[in-house]
């Protein structure tokens, strides 16, 4: 694999992202420090259930036993939220550890694992959730952030024509799930959480945030911040994603 000079003085890091989720990829590269350079690994997630989840998180490690020796990493990122806690509370953890022992990198993380962090930036404690999955994984996420220690409030998810077919995610308009979660955001809520690496919606967080007048935090968001974090600088432009960079 062939890595240019322009981007990689502060690092690299290979993110792992479901086929049809690759939108991360031109998110970082417009975010982040562009000293830092981005490797990209697909795998595919062919249906929107926990079995489909599972069958992809299991897929993660495989293309990561190249990595040490033809592209060495410091970072590898698993950019699914609901694929890298699908395994049940402690899940990203487990992950994160795999992952390390695989591509030999110093350090390893997950979307769930991003999420949780900025949480904890945020000092948050109840918070409602809206994401554009089934209930059936909605239950499964608010499940895993009760066991985190959160007090999930509510969890509502907006339905696409099929919702489990996962190509569909991505095609959601950024101004649906602004009015969505508008309509849908507990009022006793401190956060707000946009749950679901395939949204492109970076750039009505920000706005949201003047709306609802709490924290407003989204998976995509959490990975560009979590990336910035351990690389030790952000984009110039990060301070446009919301409040959570400022932490």
């Amino acid at each position: 694999m062939y890595f240019g000079t322009t981007f990689g003085k502060r690092g690299r890091v290979a993110v792992v992202t479901p086929v049809g989720g690759d939108g991360i990829i031109q998110m970082l590269y417009r975010w982040c420090d562009p000293d830092i350079q981005i490797s990209e690994v697909q795998v595919a997630l062919k249906k929107v259930t926990k079995e489909g989840l599972q069958e992809m998180s299991n897929q993660v490690t495989d293309f990561l036993h190249y990595y040490p020796e033809i592209c060495p990493v410091d970072m590898v990122h698993f950019n699914c939220t609901t694929g890298s806690l699908v395994g049940g509370f402690g899940y990203d953890k487990e992950m994160c550890a795999r992952i390390k022992e695989v591509a030999k990198c110093p350090h390893a993380t997950t979307a769930t694992t991003a999420v949780l962090a900025a949480l904890e930036a945020q000092e948050s404690k109840n918070i409602s959730i809206v994401t554009p999955t089934p209930d059936d994984i909605n239950q499964m996420e608010k499940a895993y952030f009760e066991n985190c220690g959160y007090n999930v409030l509510s969890i509502h998810g907006y339905q696409t024509s099929d919702p489990r077919n996962p190509m569909l995610l991505p095609k959601i308009e950024p101004e649906i799930m602004y009015h969505f979660a508008v309509e849908h955001v507990d009022p006793k809520a401190d956060t707000l959480f946009i749950s679901c690496c395939a949204l492109n919606l970076m750039e009505i967080i920000d706005q949201l945030e003047n709306r609802l007048s709490i924290p407003v935090i989204a998976s995509n968001q959490c990975t560009v911040w979590a990336v910035g974090k351990y690389f030790g600088k952000h984009g110039p432009e990060a301070n446009k994603l919301g409040s959570l960079f400022t932490k």
